[in-house]
């Protein structure tokens, strides 16, 4: 009996669409393998794996039930996507965290605190930024952390509206630091008051040596500064940076009050988005690459902190952890660990990675919305 023209047509296109979906998941599958300064599509892959591997799942069940033969071969096809999975999801149950430990231990903190204005951006108040900044402040005095990295930290001096952050974190015991005073200077409107942001390195430890290397021109941009403690007799380096933002619809909002449909901007820009994506993480590889030659050159085992504005499953991320680095998050975390919540839930660009001479103990991503990404602490202890 004839297959009838409509169940034919049913058909094709199913199998059509298994055939683009496989492709793209295979393709995605490749990317921590292909730099985007070579084939910058591939970009789009980094981000968009998590979803294209539910998607193949999801796939390979209904074909398991309607066309078997095509669930076998995509079945086949399924493990090319393990590097990006293990890079992605920490395969255990969450295990409680521990606040007490002993010297044997270095917790380190990092965090993109966003100005310490995350409340002040919403509420526009003085009371907000106080809230915002006292909760940041009780969240590091509750984990106390003997290393604190920031992304996007700000400080201001001799103002009458902010206190200090750097002298609240000095009674919090926090005496040494070093920032990359990215953006640094006077008010000028108000000279005594003075400001500086960019990157920053708190620590518990004295700091015996510094350094600021510049990895974008970009005057909005941070870039990468590192600061030596000595740790159980040992040197240790740490590293924090802050890799180039998207940005993608930094203006939109000022668009949309000049009368466009904010629907019709984004629907307008999809591309421009796209292009964005793949133009940034070409960047990222630029930057990374410097960052890595750098932690090549320390003479010490290193820590590296910082908001990669990329994800696990990016070329640009194992490059970054090299042979010599371990995530300390893959390694005592739980799940997916999203670290920015606003987008999606699969974001998790901000690590800690420890030098393989360290031993992980524990790991938390802290849920807390006081900035646009969450904190995440680490325990490492000198390997025995």
């Amino acid at each position: 009996m004839a297959t009838p023209p409509m169940k034919s047509i049913v058909k094709t296109l199913w199998l059509t669409a298994n055939i683009a979906l496989a492709g793209m998941y295979v393709l995605a599958s490749l990317s921590t393998f292909i730099p985007p300064a070579s084939f910058s599509f591939i970009s789009i892959g980094t981000l968009a794996f998590p979803y294209l591997l539910v998607g193949f799942i999801l796939a390979i069940i209904i074909n398991f039930f309607a066309e078997r033969k095509l669930a076998i071969v995509l079945l086949c096809l399924l493990p090319a996507g393990t590097i990006n999975l293990l890079n992605t999801i920490a395969l255990r149950t969450e295990i409680p965290w521990q606040a007490s430990k002993d010297s044997s231990t270095l917790r380190v903190m990092t965090w993109n605190v966003q100005g310490f204005t995350s409340y002040l951006r919403k509420k526009k108040s003085k009371s907000a930024y106080k809230t915002s900044r006292d909760e940041m402040l009780a969240t590091m005095r509750s984990y106390n952390p003997d290393i604190l990295c920031f992304q996007e930290y700000t400080n201001i001096e001799n103002s009458k509206r902010r206190i200090s952050i750097r002298k609240q974190l000095d009674t919090l015991g926090y005496p040494y630091s070093y920032c990359s005073k990215d953006r640094a200077g006077s008010f000028p409107k108000n000279p005594t008051v003075y400001v500086e942001d960019g990157v920053a390195i708190f620590s518990k430890y004295p700091i015996t040596d510094t350094g600021r290397i510049t990895i974008n021109h970009d005057e909005k941009s941070e870039n990468l500064i590192y600061a030596d403690i000595v740790f159980n007799n040992k040197p240790v380096r740490i590293f924090t940076a802050h890799l180039q933002s998207f940005t993608i619809y930094a203006d939109t909002a000022g668009d949309a009050k000049k009368g466009e449909n904010i629907y019709e901007i984004t629907y307008k820009r999809r591309k421009d988005a796209q292009y964005k994506v793949m133009e940034t993480e070409v960047k990222h590889q630029q930057e990374v690459t410097i960052i890595r030659n750098e932690m090549n050159k320390s003479p010490y085992p290193i820590i590296y902190c910082g908001d990669l504005n990329i994800t696990p499953t990016s070329y640009n991320y194992v490059l970054l952890k090299g042979n010599n680095l371990q995530d300390a998050f893959l390694q005592k975390g739980a799940g997916i660990g999203n670290t920015f919540y606003k987008i999606g839930p699969t974001l998790r660009i901000d690590v800690c990675l420890a030098d393989t001479a360290l031993q992980v103990q524990q790991c938390q991503r802290n849920k807390i919305k006081l900035s646009d990404h969450y904190p995440v602490i680490s325990d490492v202890a000198w390997k025995k």
